[in-house]
């Protein structure tokens, strides 16, 4: 009687030794899931940013609606022919 109570009581150690390695490895984990997550944000935010610059600067090179609204000025030509 008194074994089984002592090998029971060592099983139940043994467990709780396991079950905080098993939360040890679950928060390692966890964190490493964080860890991938942020870096996928991150990326894709610079991804976004980089796109919609490129776009602003783009649009801005192609915009001839600004010709036209600033003051007059004469141009002289010189044709050599």
């Amino acid at each position: 009687m008194l074994h089984a109570l002592m090998d029971e009581l060592n099983k139940r150690i043994r467990m709780s030794k396991t079950s905080k390695d098993q939360r040890k490895k679950s928060v390692k984990i966890r964190r490493r899931e964080q860890v991938r997550w942020l870096s996928t944000i991150t990326s894709i935010l610079v991804l976004v940013i980089a796109v919609w610059l490129f776009w602003e600067s783009s649009s801005e090179n192609h915009d001839l609606s600004l010709i036209g609204q600033g003051t007059n000025v004469v141009v002289q030509i010189h044709d050599p022919g």
